[in-house]
């Protein structure tokens, strides 16, 4: 295995970490945006649902 000095180890973990809260954070906006849609859908079923009960 070859050597590895300690800075471009240092420099690797860092990049590394930083992907990683990047990729996290990316990852968290989508599951809460898929949340907030799925939210809406089903608000907006259930009106439709209440409105058909009304009617009947």
């Amino acid at each position: 295995m070859a050597e590895v000095s300690g800075r471009s180890l240092y420099v690797a973990v860092l990049l590394s970490f930083a992907a990683g809260v990047l990729v996290g954070w990316q990852a968290n906006r989508q599951r809460r945006k898929y949340l907030d849609w799925k939210k809406k859908r089903l608000h907006n079923k259930l009106i439709e649902t209440q409105k058909r009960l009304d009617l009947s």
